[in-house]
């Protein structure tokens, strides 16, 4: 199966940029470790939202260190 992979993607390149390509490879691996997620027949999706929320809740600790505190503070009232 790699072989035909392989021979596959020599013939037929895909011509869109490298970064968009990355993303989208990111993407797909962030769903396939989704634990609960289920699709159905038709195509349809759904999520456990206590997943999701976990996983958001994760995401915003780790990446708080990228927002300039000015923007944590809440607005002055006028």
């Amino acid at each position: 199966m790699n072989l035909f992979i392989a021979i596959r993607n020599f013939i037929i390149r895909d011509k869109r940029p490298k970064k968009l390509v990355d993303d989208e490879q990111a993407f797909i691996a962030a769903v396939n470790s989704l634990k609960s997620l289920k699709t159905t027949e038709r195509g349809g999706m759904s999520i456990d939202p206590e997943e999701i929320r976990e996983q958001i809740i994760k995401a915003r600790a780790t990446y708080k260190d990228f927002v300039d505190p000015n923007h944590r503070r809440p607005p002055t009232p006028r």
